[in-house]
C-alpha cells in the first residue's frame, strides 16, 4: 500500500508542476470519450476540434420513417408545428421511395444526431473547454462542454481544479460582454442550463461552491 501511495503523490506532484509550468504535452497520454446527442447546428460546431476522433450518426444511412425523428432545441423554443410538418414531409418522401440521402434535404438542424466524441486531455481541457464553455459560445455546445466537463471530474480530479481554476485565463474572450465583478465560469452554467431547462449536475454544481 505504502509503495501506491508514494506513486500517487509522485503523480500528483508531477501533474501539478506540469500544468502551473506550462508543460500541457503531458497531457496527450490520457483522455476520455462521449456518447453525446445534439442539434446538427451543435455536430457541425463541435468537429470543427480536429485533435479529436468522432463517430456521427449518419443520416444518409439511417432511414427515419423506421424510427422517430428527433428534434434538439432549447426548452423554450416553439415549432411543434412545423418540426411535425417537416416530419410529414419526410414520411411521404419515404413512402414515394425517395431515398434517404434525398429525404434528409428536408431535416433541419435541429435534428438531433449522436456522436461519440474522444479526445485526448489536452485538446479537451487546454483548447475545447475553454474555448466552447466561455460566455461567447454557442449555448447549445456550452451546455454539452459543461455535461462533459462534469462527466470526468472525479476520473481526473487535479487537472479538473487546476482548470477550473485557470478558466477565465485559458482563452482571451472567455469573459465576452461580461464588465462586472460576475464569475464568468457561473454565469456560463447558469445561463445553459437554463436556456436548456436542465438542472446542473452533482459534480459540477459542487465545484461551483467550492472556494479554490
Amino acid at each position: 500500500m505504502r509503495p501506491l501511495i508514494n506513486f500517487l503523490r509522485r503523480v500528483k506532484h508531477y501533474t501539478c508542476g506540469s500544468t502551473d509550468d506550462g508543460h500541457h504535452s503531458v497531457f496527450e497520454f490520457m483522455g476520455a470519450q462521449w456518447l453525446i446527442e445534439g442539434s446538427r447546428a451543435f455536430t457541425h460546431e463541435i468537429i470543427r476540434h480536429r485533435v479529436a476522433s468522432y463517430w456521427q450518426e449518419s443520416q444518409r444511412y439511417v432511414d427515419y420513417s423506421k424510427q422517430n425523428l428527433r428534434y434538439c432545441v432549447p426548452a423554450n423554443f416553439k415549432a411543434d408545428e412545423l418540426f411535425n410538418s417537416l416530419s410529414s414531409a419526410y414520411l411521404n418522401m419515404r413512402a414515394s421511395e425517395v431515398s434517404p440521402e434525398n429525404a434528409r434535404y428536408l431535416l433541419p438542424n435541429a435534428s438531433c444526431s449522436r456522436l461519440w466524441v474522444q479526445m485526448n486531455a489536452r485538446e479537451f481541457f487546454i483548447n475545447f473547454l475553454p474555448l466552447r464553455t466561455g460566455n461567447g459560445a454557442f449555448h447549445e455546445i456550452r451546455l454539452i462542454a459543461w455535461l462533459m466537463f462534469d462527466l470526468i471530474i472525479k476520473q481526473f480530479p487535479i487537472t479538473s481544479e487546476w482548470v477550473w481554476q485557470n478558466l477565465p485565463k485559458l482563452h482571451p474572450d472567455y469573459c465576452r460582454g461580461i464588465k462586472d465583478n460576475t464569475d464568468c465560469r457561473i454565469k456560463s452554467i447558469d445561463d445553459a442550463f437554463k436556456i436548456w431547462g436542465m438542472k446542473i449536475p452533482n459534480n459540477l454544481s459542487i465545484l461551483m461552491n467550492t472556494k479554490l
